[in-house]
């Protein structure tokens, strides 16, 4: 089989990467191991404006948001929903009250409560908090459909990916029964372990989510205060989640899930009864300054990386996508601030 890319990887970047190359007119072979390491599998999809400690609005948000919304919903897995962040101190509730005053954060806060019971009087906001206009995406309908399309179309190998099968030359790569013209490393956090891109600064963390149903009453809008929980109706929700930088693994641990209950019950301030149908973890492909990692590889020209995303990864994703398959197929330059030339390899 001859192809113009090799995509390793089928989580959120390999999947628009391979839309957009597809898109582009180029031919592609996907191989994936069904997600078992991608960290789409338990991320929340969420599109939270302002995040952190200190309530920030991340660099470029309106436009890597507007881009977002109109890819993921011409896609049809975009659902706008408004965003509850409960302030956990004085501190933080008037930086949210400062965030009003800010030209690029206004269209993103809906309102700002300073006492409990305001906005819901079910919630334990004691220090009030910010409803926000986010959205979140339905990462399992992303993935699934655009895993069908490439079954259907013969571009999907299901297998384990071991860099050191793939020969290079100056012609292409080789992997397999598999001739490209390029390879490109989607394959999140394990490019941090072993391959060509290993000597970048990542920062993998783990972290884990859980789906369950619970007696309380459905929210309009997702809840955020040191992790979130996300309503999905009838009495489901899903929740996470935590960073765990030592045990980069797939295992859901007994631990975290307690402690995910305990945050989800916390949220209200009457008992709420849960049962957990669900227990999912992966890792998260984060790296030391916070943006993506995208580009060639300084040695290697027919290899190249797209990955990074990191915990904002469905903010990042749709806009990078359309960037990085615009840099392989007619040269264009990437941004600054996300070209891995930025680290130069040892």
């Amino acid at each position: 089989m001859q192809v113009d890319f090799l995509i390793v990887g089928q989580g959120l970047a390999g999947s628009l990467l391979a839309k957009e190359l597809l898109r582009r007119g180029r031919t592609i072979h996907v191989v994936d191991d069904r997600w078992r390491s991608s960290s789409s599998q338990v991320a929340a999809g969420l599109m939270t404006p302002l995040t952190g400690r200190r309530f920030t609005l991340t660099k470029g948000y309106p436009e890597l948001f507007a881009a977002a919304q109109a890819r993921l919903t011409e896609l049809g897995v975009f659902r706008p929903a408004q965003v509850y962040r409960m302030f956990v101190d004085d501190e933080q509730r008037a930086k949210g009250i400062k965030r009003t005053e800010c030209t690029s954060c206004q269209p993103f806060i809906a309102r700002v409560t300073s006492a409990r019971g305001e906005l819901d009087e079910g919630l334990t906001d004691d220090f009030g908090g910010a409803l926000m206009n986010g959205a979140w995406v339905d990462l399992p309908k992303l993935l699934s459909e655009v895993r069908a399309e490439l079954v259907a179309a013969g571009n999907l190998a299901e297998a384990n990916f071991e860099p050191a099968d793939v020969t290079s030359s100056a012609e292409g790569v080789v992997w397999r029964q598999v001739r490209a013209g390029a390879i490109v490393y989607c394959d999140g956090y394990k490019s941090a372990q072993r391959g060509p891109f290993k000597y970048l600064p990542w920062q993998p963390a783990k972290g884990e989510s859980l789906t369950l149903r619970s007696d309380v009453v459905d929210k309009p809008f997702i809840l955020n205060r040191e992790g979130w929980a996300l309503p999905l109706g009838q009495g489901v929700w899903r929740t996470g989640t935590n960073w765990q930088w030592d045990q980069l693994d797939e295992a859901p641990t007994e631990p975290q899930k307690e402690k995910l209950i305990r945050r989800f019950r916390s949220y209200f301030g009457e008992e709420v009864q849960v049962e957990v149908t669900a227990h999912i973890a992966g890792v998260r492909p984060c790296t030391s300054d916070s943006h993506p990692f995208m580009g060639t590889h300084p040695q290697q020209p027919r290899t190249h990386l797209f990955g990074g995303l990191g915990p904002r990864g469905t903010v990042w994703a749709p806009l990078m996508a359309d960037e990085m398959a615009a840099y392989l197929c007619e040269g264009r330059a990437l941004r600054k601030e996300c070209d891995l030339a930025r680290f130069p390899a040892a």
